[in-house]
Parts: structure tokens; sequence; C-alpha cells
């Protein structure tokens, strides 16, 4: 192996684990937004520029909401496996 092939090869797994790396970030991010209890903070600071009851009344129901429709899935998922 020439030196100029093995350049090529370290910056070919320096490049493939950049990518990983990225990849794994966006993962962690989008786990985050996705987080329910993210979600319920990210309304509190909305509550404090609308009426309170209603804004956490309704996102409340909404997080309840979707919380159950995600367990509703996961059990259907499991009868099915």
């Amino acid at each position: 192996m020439t030196e100029l092939e093995e350049l090529r090869q370290r910056r070919e797994l320096v490049v493939l684990a950049a990518r990983l790396q990225r990849a794994t970030m966006i993962r962690r991010v989008e786990r985050l937004r996705a987080n329910p209890a993210r979600r319920v903070f990210g309304l509190a600071a909305v509550a404090v520029r609308r009426p309170a009851i209603m804004t956490i009344g309704t996102a409340a129901a909404r997080l309840a909401i979707r919380l159950w429709r995600r367990r509703s899935e996961r059990k259907r998922l499991q009868l099915l496996h």
C-alpha cells in the first residue's frame, strides 16, 4: 500500500466518523424535541404570553391524548408480534 493510498483510506475513515457523529447528534436533538416533558416546559413558556388556564389546560389535554395514542399503538404492535 502506497503512502497516498494510506492517506486516502485515513481520509475516508475520518469522513465516515464525522458522518456517524453528525447522525448521532441529529438523533439526540430529535429525541429532545420529541420528549413530552420538554414540550410541556415549552408550552409553559408560551403560557406567560396567553391566558394561563386555557393554554395549560389545552396543552395538558393534547399531551394526554398523544401519550394515550402512542401507548395504544404500542399495545397494538405488541399484539401483532
